[in-house]
């Protein structure tokens, strides 16, 4: 059953590698609720980062959850 060790070890990495990413998150909301006032070139600043760095990071999440989901069918139709 190394196999199946092997997948367990897998996943529980990539549950810390989410908890990662939610902190990370967590960071994000305590940084804008500390800015009181910007600038109009800040304003346009952060807006420009939020509309990037949003897309690219919802874009990695659905991959990654159809990858979970493709690798969960696999699993379940060796048996």
């Amino acid at each position: 059953m190394r196999s199946i060790q092997g997948v367990l070890s897998e996943v529980a990495y990539l549950e810390r590698s989410c908890q990662y990413v939610r902190e990370k998150l967590n960071d994000v909301d305590k940084a804008a609720g500390a800015i009181t006032e910007l600038t109009s070139i800040q304003e346009s600043g952060v807006e420009a980062a939020t509309r990037d760095m949003t897309a690219l990071i919802q874009h990695h999440l659905e991959t990654a959850a159809r990858y979970a989901e493709e690798w969960k069918n696999h699993v379940e139709n060796i048996g």
